[in-house]
């Protein structure tokens, strides 16, 4: 069984006791998830932005404008959340194959004791998603999705399609800082079984000197040396 850290908990509390929308976080007004309706198809769209950026957080009853709680914000609308529903939706909307990985949290206002769904997407493991097929609002007629986009979370907390040159390095940097990763790991598993206890064991200077040279390399790569 999985046990979630403490902090994870005391970040989803900090989301809503001091909100503010970034890159990663968006807060979304009242409103029950009901597929195919302008407001569920925007949330998807902001759902595939945010796995294309490395990942995020969508917090569920709150005003876009104020951020401050809905006040029409009530535990039906909460329970309208239901992971295997929302997630249906949204891989339904990303070409076959890909799967954006979510969860939702239903993290409870110490103020107002409701529940609110706090959806946390995460980032893409080898490619980006690309939207599989153009949607019109059932509600608006809206046209939100666009077939063969690739949408992305822009710094201003907006989301929209690539469509610049930057967008693209920005993107192309992220894949192949998802491929360094995978392949370091991969190393370092052949590593472990070159030196299993089927072998010779390495000496523990030897094992520490390829750790931190994996680390090293790890760092270098999300630039942080």
């Amino acid at each position: 069984m999985t046990h979630e850290q403490p902090e994870e908990a005391r970040f989803r509390r900090a989301l809503l006791m001091s909100p503010g929308e970034r890159q990663d976080v968006d807060y979304k007004a009242s409103v029950a998830f009901a597929a195919d309706d302008e407001f569920a198809l925007k949330l998807i769209k902001h759902i595939q932005g945010m796995a294309n950026n490395g990942g995020g957080w969508i917090v569920i009853g709150y005003d876009d404008k104020t951020n401050a709680p809905d006040g029409n914000h009530s535990g039906d609308v909460a329970a309208s959340y239901d992971p295997t529903t929302l997630s249906g939706a949204v891989n339904s909307t990303v070409e076959r194959g890909q799967q954006i990985r979510l969860t939702v949290h239903q993290e409870t206002h110490p103020d107002s004791g409701l529940p609110h769904p706090i959806i946390q997407v995460r980032g893409f493991e080898r490619v980006p998603f690309v939207c599989r097929t153009s949607k019109q609002a059932v509600d608006t007629g809206a046209s939100v999705l666009q077939q063969g986009k690739v949408y992305i979370r822009r710094p201003g907390a907006a989301t929209s399609e690539v469509s610049t040159s930057h967008d693209w390095e920005e993107l192309i940097e992220r894949c192949l800082q998802q491929r360094r990763d995978e392949l370091l790991t991969q190393f370092q598993d052949l590593f472990q079984r070159m030196t299993s206890s089927e072998r010779a064991a390495p000496s523990r200077t030897a094992a520490e000197g390829f750790e931190a040279w994996v680390d090293q390399v790890r760092r270098r790569a999300h630039g942080r040396e």
